[in-house]
């Protein structure tokens, strides 16, 4: 059974998808891959320098993730060419991931899933959602501005959308003990769908 993870920028989905993997659970995590990308495929790397220069490198000229995003989500133009580099990469790495029979539940993490429209590629859909004032926080504590969050959050659909679109949301606005509650149930109930 495939299942689609998403939701808005700062809500939690990277540590809903962590718990999924603590339960044994096979998961990967499509920023995951798009980072590893950009540090570790020297076709990427290589294109990345080519296109914006010394402005994306590190003191070790190494691509610098952090100076890359602050430069493409202020810019519509250079999102949009790499995302035409990444997201073809990204999207055969999950897909080949989710082809192999794993013999049970199998989670991706796909932010864009729905504005990219990928939805037909999965059993269920869930989203991770929690207000704006949450997301923030988490996010500042990540050292992103507001203004970069700002830009970023544009950019996607409101989690209202995502939320009716999906098949199960969980709500991560209160303690880890809570978020965890609903990640078990969430569990419990997928296996008992997957055995019907």
């Amino acid at each position: 059974m495939k299942i689609g993870i998403t939701g808005g920028i700062g809500c939690g989905k990277s540590t809903v998808l962590e718990y999924f993997q603590e339960l044994g659970l096979d998961c990967l995590s499509s920023d995951a891959v798009a980072q590893e990308l950009i540090v570790k495929d020297l076709h990427v790397i290589s294109a990345i320098k080519e296109k914006f220069g010394r402005l994306v490198l590190g003191d070790d000229e190494l691509v610098d993730r952090s100076r890359l995003a602050e430069l493409v989500f202020r810019d519509p133009e250079a999102l949009s060419w790499l995302e035409s580099l990444l997201h073809p990469l990204v999207r055969e790495r999950w897909l080949d991931f989710i082809s192999t029979d794993h013999g049970r539940l199998v989670f991706v993490e796909i932010p864009l899933l729905f504005e990219k429209k990928l939805e037909k590629h999965f059993d269920f859909i869930v989203c991770i959602t929690s207000t704006e004032l949450m997301a923030d926080s988490r996010l500042i504590g990540k050292r992103l501005t507001k203004q970069s969050i700002q830009q970023r959050r544009k950019l996607q659909l409101p989690n209202s959308v995502k939320i009716k679109h999906s098949d199960f949301v969980i709500d991560n606005n209160g303690s880890i003990e809570f978020l965890k509650l609903q990640i078990n149930r969430l569990f419990n109930t997928l296996e008992s769908l997957k055995a019907s």
